[in-house]
């Protein structure tokens, strides 16, 4: 074995220990301290022996940078025995546990020079602080840094999973909705919504805050930002007190990419792609999909810039079924019953969407090091994109108890544009080390959402005519519609961090003012339809603090905190006389981890944690849907927050070559929020409520394995019971009903990766959802298979990859919805089978290192500083 696979064998299955003892220790304590003693009690009994701990912080001789994952190994000194192993973790940080007697200590790092330290354990001996170790770079190997020192597909730790997009072949080409559908414990739906472990309540971050990529429209901001962009996600199910309490399931955080090596360097990236249907021929125009982005960055001594920019264009194939029967005047529908030939009317629906989507994003910033431990940061994004959108939609009426069957065609010309602007200026002050600082950050976006459609609506004697396109021209009727969406949003918010040895103190404030608004007119024949116009202001500001002690003993660790927040809504509906609606609410929000490392390669975690859900703006803006004239949404300006209390005992176990985490959660909600669905002759309206409480009991497993050196597996599997109990008042009925759901859900997926040195790696996975049962309706069970390859061409620099989404088209989603004069069953898919061709081009790989030798000998090295949330 070669010294550099050494390396790299190493850390593969020993650096997920550190990361998770580092990530774990930075956690908030539980409220179940009945655990906390009998764990203490427990390490007393089992470890009488005392042991003393040997810490230290590793740094790169030249620029003084921390090094993340370097290994570090204890020997006897006597007969150079094994006594423990670990790497450091994102500061450079190491712990090892050692009893009376003399070792050595050996630091290795891809590309730099092993180090030897002699340390000696005196009986009666206090913690040994090595200090700071500096590790030289080592010629021979750097030029092999760039291309074997790639970290895998994905790296667990007990609260926090992070998923490096790069890694993954069939995320290479994609958007960030389908890099999360490979995440995970993340499930995306056919409209792009989000959930995390079956539940839709998930807060998303860019860059740890809240960005202006998602501040309107969750999914088509998710479909713009491109694999390219994006260095790794981030799923923290189980915050501590140092995040937004925001998010009843917990928090996905997208980190873009921003390199901060010295020199210059970064890729390119270019792709096309073609979707379709099988068993269909291709709409006109012709779909395709094409893009091109490219990432740079140059550091030259006090100063690092760094920049994007990514165009992308994407046609989308969509599709949809509905069949409502509806019970008027007659016998209910009773699903116990399934009376279905009671039915007064059934209505067909169709729907046929070709979707254009196109994009410009810019992003560019610099940092400024003051001095090694004063950093002065400032980045700016803009984006452009426009769609265009032609949907199709056709009824057929049948009439069972008498009456003529009615045929109906409504057709859209639909238009979007949606500028943002976003900046953000840090600060970050370290004291002595980077585990010691003081950092501030401001955060202002703007973003508009223009749209407007014409609609033509048009009735049909038969079949054949609407087939022909023969109306009857007293029939036609043509809508126009306008809409104009802005965002306003300022976030501002400073962290103090400090640690002394085993000991850390962490706090922080933030504010945050989001003013989004919306103003829609629609006209039929000319005429205002004053039912569907409206004019919408909302304002939601959260001001917050927070607090947290952490300390170590033995094997035990925790940290201790609360966060406070404060909340004042305004949602005001300026076309109703009593539109205006106003809440203001205090709330507490405690946290807490209890880690306990039975091993080294074996731990146990207990964790609690408060959240709130707000509603959002979406959910709380009464404007109604137009598209679709017979299937409308509404919001409810009436929310209220929703609470949950979540639980969760994880265990992870891991070896050389794989790992394996089993977690057992429990959360408890009220208030939660369920969309109803009421019709009122054959218009459908779904609005969402605050209907009850809801209890969710899950286990999840998440594990990898490395079968042979060329096949990999690794996978996850979701099984969770959800309760759900409330009241529910129909708008169109006045009944109340005591509704009772207990729902089975099982959901997963599996990835199988085959490694061919020298000709390509292939990769399959496959997803699925069993059935489960909602509120008043049923979901129906989905599955599908994606598949890729790659090859690295160039000597290295460049890599080829081929894709393919959903290979058999069954990637849809299905499930029926009922109340007493109603029945529903609907079909559909936002997007086809598509195959998708990248090339990835790594620039200045090696050439970098020359300048970085250069930048040294002038200055003698900087500090990174980076740290991100």
């Amino acid at each position: 074995m070669t010294k550099k696979n050494y390396h790299v064998t190493k850390i593969k299955y020993i650096y997920l220990q550190v990361e998770s003892n580092s990530l774990c220790m930075r956690k908030p304590i539980s409220i179940i301290f009945f655990i906390t003693f009998i764990l203490l009690n427990f390490i007393s009994l089992a470890h009488p022996t005392k042991t003393v701990n040997i810490v230290g912080k590793v740094h790169d001789n030249d620029s003084g940078e921390a090094l993340e994952y370097a290994t570090v190994t204890l020997f006897h000194r006597s007969d150079s025995t094994f006594v423990a192993g670990i790497v450091t973790n994102d500061k450079g940080m190491f712990t090892l546990e050692a009893e009376e007697g003399s070792y050595y200590l050996t630091i290795q790092f891809i590309g730099y020079q092993t180090k030897t330290i002699d340390v000696t354990v005196k009986a009666n001996s206090s913690d040994i602080n090595i200090g700071k170790i500096h590790l030289i770079p080592d010629s021979a190997l750097l030029d092999e840094v760039e291309v074997v020192a790639e970290k895998s597909t994905m790296t667990m730790t007990l609260d926090k999973r992070v998923f490096n997009v790069g890694k993954d072949l069939q995320s290479t080409a994609g958007n960030a909705i389908e890099i999360l559908e490979n995440i995970p414990s993340v499930t995306v739906d056919v409209d792009g919504n989000v959930s995390l472990r079956g539940d839709d309540g998930v807060q998303i971050l860019v860059d740890g805050k809240v960005s202006g990529l998602v501040g309107l429209s969750t999914q088509d901001a998710l479909r713009s930002l491109q694999a390219d962009m994006i260095e790794r996600i981030e799923v923290v199910t189980n915050p501590s007190v140092r995040y937004d309490a925001e998010g009843s399931t917990g928090i996905i955080n997208i980190v873009l990419k921003k390199d901060k090596r010295q020199g210059f360097n970064g890729s390119v990236d270019v792709r096309g792609g073609i979707p379709f249907e099988w068993g269909k021929a291709q709409p006109e125009p012709f779909p395709f999909q094409a893009g091109i982005g490219t990432s740079l960055n140059y550091r030259l001594r006090r100063f690092n810039f760094f920049g994007s920019y990514n165009f992308n264009y994407r046609d989308d194939i969509s599709d949809g079924y509905t069949k409502t029967e509806y019970f008027n005047g007659g016998t209910p529908y009773d699903p116990s019953a399934h009376n279905h030939g009671d039915a007064t009317q059934i209505a067909e629906q169709t729907t046929e969407r070709l979707r254009h989507m196109q994009g410009h994003t810019l992003r560019g910033g610099l940092d400024f090091y003051i001095t090694d431990n004063d950093i002065i940061s400032f980045s700016t994004m803009y984006r452009h994109g426009t769609s265009h959108n032609n949907p199709t939609v056709t009824y057929v009426d049948e009439f069972p108890f008498g009456g003529d069957t009615q045929y109906k065609k409504r057709t859209e010309d639909w238009h979007n544009t949606r500028p943002m602007n976003e900046f953000t200026l840090d600060y970050d002050k370290f004291f002595q080390t980077k585990d010691n600082y003081l950092k501030t950050s401001f955060r202002y976006f703007q973003t508009e959402n223009n749209e407007w459609s014409d609609i033509y609506d048009r009735h049909f004697l038969t079949q054949e005519d609407m087939d022909n396109e023969v109306a009857i021209d007293s029939s036609i009727i043509r809508q126009h519609t306008s809409t104009i969406e802005k965002h306003r949003r300022f976030q501002g918010m400073v962290d103090f961090a400090y640690h002394l040895g085993l000991h850390s103190i962490e706090a922080g404030a933030k504010y945050t003012n989001g003013m989004p608004s919306n103003d829609a007119i629609v006209t039929e024949n000319g005429e205002y339809l004053t039912e569907y116009c409206h004019n919408f202001d909302y304002n939601q500001q959260v001001a917050a603090l927070y607090a947290s002690y952490g300390t170590e003993v033995g094997l035990f660790s925790f940290l201790a905190g609360a966060r406070y927040e404060y909340t004042y809504t305004m949602a005001n509906y300026k076309n109703k006389e009593d539109g205006k609606h106003t809440q203001s609410y205090h709330d507490i929000f405690p946290s807490g981890h209890v880690n306990f490392k039975i091993t080294e390669k074996d731990q146990l975690q207990v964790s609690y944690s408060r959240r709130i859900r707000r509603p959002g703006y979406w959910q709380m803006a009464p404007y109604r849907s137009f598209n679709d004239d017979r299937n409308i949404r509404m919001g409810n300006p009436a929310l209220k927050p929703v609470y949950t209390d979540s639980y969760e005992f994880s265990y992870l176990k891991f070896w050389e070559g794989g790992n394996f985490n089993l977690t057992g959660y429990y959360r408890h909600s009220t208030d939660v929020i369920r969309y109803f669905t009421e019709v009122t002759g054959d218009i459908s309206t779904s609005m969402p409520d605050n209907f009850g409480i809801a209890d969710d009991y899950g286990i999840e497993i998440v594990g990898q394995v490395k079968v042979f050196k060329w096949w990999s597996l690794s996978g996850n599997i979701n099984f969770f019971e959800s309760s759900v109990v409330g009241d529910h008042t129909s708008t169109s009925t006045g009944i109340t009903s005591h509704l009772t759901t207990d729902s089975y859900n099982l959901m997963g997926r599996l990835v199988s990766k085959f490694e061919f040195k020298k000709i390509c790696n292939i990769q399959a996975t496959a997803h699925f959802r069993t059935p489960h049962d909602e509120p008043l309706g049923f979901r129906e069970a989905h599955h599908w298979i994606d598949i890729a390859a790659s090859r690295d061409v160039l000597n290295g620099r460049g890599t080829l990859s081929l894709n393919v989404r959903d290979l058999f088209g069954t990637h849809s989603h299905a499930g029926e919805s009922w109340n007493t004069n109603f029945w529903q069953y609907s079909k559909g898919a936002w997007s086809k089978t598509t195959v998708t061709l990248n090339f990835n081009y790594r620039i200045n790989q090696q050439a970098k290192k020359q300048r970085d030798d250069d930048h040294n000998h002038e200055e003698g090295g900087d500090g990174d500083g980076d740290d991100d949330e």
